[in-house]
Parts: C-alpha cells; structure tokens; sequence
C-alpha cells in the first residue's frame, strides 16, 4: 500500500508572524507606530512578520520582546512562542553561526545606538575617520605643510616701524580721507591750531527746592526733556549744551563741575554749557 505524502509542517515562526501582523493591522498601526509604543525596533518587527528568522536578533532578547507585544496587542499568552528556535535550530544556527550573523548584520536590519551591531559599526567608522585624520597630518607633516610648533615673532629688525599717523587718528577719528592724513594734511591743521578740541565731559549738579522742568539740547539738535525733578540731581555731560529750567530756581542751585552756573542774559532760566567766558561773550555776536 503506497504511504500518503507528508505535508509539510507550517513553520511557527510564520504564524507567529501572521498573526502579529492581524492584529498589528485589525488596530490600525503601522510597524513605526508600534515599534515606538512597544520600543522594540522596526526591522525586528518586520522580521517577525515576515519570517525572517536570520534577522531577529538572540533568543534571549526575543523572550523579552515576544510577551511584551502580547500584551500590548492582546495576544493569548505564548501566542509568539513559535519566533523562539527549538533546540534543533539553535544548533544549526551555532554552527553557521557566522552566516547568521552576517545576514543580521545589514544596513537596513540595525539601529544605531539601539542594537549592539549599530554600536559595533559605529565604533568602527569612528576609528577609520580618526586613523585616516592621522595619516592626513602625517602626510602634511612630512611635507613640511604643517607647523609641529608655534611660530615664532618676526625679529625687531624685519617688524614694521609704528605709523606716524595713527595716534593722530585715534585722537580724530572724524579726520577723512586716510590719504590726506598719510600726506600730514592733518598733522599739518593741528599745529595751525585749525583742529577744534572737544570739551572734555563735565558735572552738572542742580539743587531743585520744587518740582521743575529740565531741558537739555545740543547744537546738532538733540534735545533731552525731564519733567517734575526735584531734589538734588547730578549729570556727567559732555559740553557744549543748552539748559533750560522751569520755573527758574534760586542763585546758586546750578553747578558745573563744582562753580556755581550764572544764567544768560535775558532771564527764563536759560544756561549754556560749559559758560562762556568773559573775552568771548564780548567778541560774540548778540543773539535776538
């Protein structure tokens, strides 16, 4: 009597698969989505329902993940258990152990960081830069491309000599163009005296026994207005300014830099900083 044919066994691996990707699909997620609520890697997901048992990682990290999925996709208990090699696979796989681990050991099958294949080829692409850095210095070293120390100062001999001129335009930034101070135009003005000094800043000190309004304004049109001050008040200004006081206070209340500050002629609490001097408000036109 001829025996019946065999057939063959379903491999558990694939209906392990199958129904993890059911139910996977029956909830609407996607091998991301699940791989980030479950935190068990996308291509071990997909090695799982494909089938792929070359690609899954040791069977002691499977019988972590295997009830951890369960759970989450409500699974019966060991629903997963045929993804777990028997003994008899186990050692297959030991002996072409290391076919096995080349077939894992793929672009596409690891994450980096989270596996300890991705921690492996990281390693070994940092040593391959820093090994092909040391070359590059090496080569340029031999080379004489690449300076080992530190440069030293050109001799006092072969060092430029200071420019004449550059004090003189520290001083007068305002002096333009270069040219003409290179060519001593502006050394020139200044021994003529044509080059006016700036007032250096000064102290104004205002003794207010009621509230006033201060007004301050400069010759390009700047104005600067207080209102309601009193007390005692102390600015440091730089000259030449214009100030005006409302309601006018009582001789004696304005200072500048410690000398008591008389107010123009013409009344209104009206004052000039810093106040001119005798022999030049005498030469000065008069103002209507």
């Amino acid at each position: 009597m001829p025996s019946l044919p065999v057939e063959p066994r379903e491999d558990p691996l694939l209906n392990a698969g199958r129904q993890l990707r059911q139910q996977r699909e029956a909830r609407g997620l996607s091998l991301r989505e699940l791989a980030i609520e479950t935190r068990v890697s996308t291509p071990v997901l997909e090695a799982l329902e494909r089938g792929w048992r070359e690609r899954l990682p040791e069977p002691a990290y499977l019988r972590t993940m295997l009830p951890l999925l369960e759970q989450h996709l409500d699974l019966p208990a060991g629903a997963l258990e045929g993804a777990l090699p028997d003994r008899g696979e186990a050692t297959k796989h030991g002996v072409s152990g290391r076919q096995a681990l080349l077939s894992r050991f793929t672009p596409g099958s690891i994450d980096v960081f989270t596996t300890w294949q991705g921690t492996v080829l990281y390693g070994v692409l940092t040593l391959a830069l820093i090994y092909g850095v040391n070359l590059q210095q090496r080569r340029l070293a031999a080379e004489n491309l690449l300076a080992l120390k530190p440069i030293p100062a050109l001799p006092a001999a072969e060092q430029r000599a200071p420019d004449p001129n550059a004090e003189l335009l520290q001083a007068y930034p305002d002096l333009r163009p270069l040219q003409q101070a290179a060519q001593g135009v502006a050394r020139q003005r200044l021994l003529e005296g044509g080059v006016e000094r700036r007032p250096a800043a000064g102290v104004l000190r205002l003794q207010l026994g009621q509230p006033t309004r201060i007004s301050l304004g400069s010759d390009a049109g700047v104005k600067t207005e207080l209102n309601g001050a009193t007390g005692e008040l102390v600015l440091q200004l730089r000259p030449p300014l214009r100030l005006s006081l409302e309601p006018v206070p009582s001789e004696g209340s304005v200072l500048w830099d410690g000398q008591p500050l008389a107010p123009e002629p013409g009344g209104g609490g009206r004052y000039r900083l810093p106040p001119a001097t005798a022999s030049a408000t005498a030469g000065a036109p008069v103002r209507p």
